[in-house]
């Protein structure tokens, strides 16, 4: 959903409005290489000429991740992290360092390890997560 007009018609499709928050935290999203936090939508809908309190930011991430419009990462830091729902799944690479985030694709078939780990332990997987930390290039 890299489409503003997708998101637009979902959102729209479930039977709700576009507010000026919501078509802006959209775009924020679309135009975004990485995933952000709240904190970094905040600072987005500013410079976009928008000022929101953080309870407006809560409120329409609750709402895009209750309608799978995004979804929830966790790099394990106790920040909470947020990106478009996209049909592929991906992975990422983080430099521990300047914080930069990369989406990699993996070119190894996980599906085949998932249904072999979930058949071998009798193991309904829902979800994984799988997340690569080092140093960037600018960062070695």
């Amino acid at each position: 959903m890299k489409n503003p007009d997708e998101i637009i018609n979902k959102i729209r499709s479930i039977g709700h409005r576009i507010t000026k928050a919501r078509g802006l935290v959209a775009e924020l999203f679309i135009n975004s290489s990485e995933p952000l936090t709240a904190q970094a939508l905040i600072l987005g809908l500013q410079t976009l000429g928008l000022k929101v309190n953080k309870t407006t930011v809560y409120r329409e991430l609750t709402f895009l991740l209750d309608n799978e419009i995004i979804k929830s990462i966790d790099f394990g830091d106790g920040v909470k992290r947020y990106e478009l729902q996209e049909n592929e799944h991906h992975h990422h690479i983080i430099c521990v360092n300047c914080k930069k985030v990369e989406d990699v694709d993996l070119t190894t078939d996980l599906d085949k390890e998932e249904a072999k780990i979930s058949k071998d332990k009798n193991f309904k997987i829902i979800n994984h997560s799988l997340e690569f930390f080092g140093l960037c290039a600018n960062c070695q």
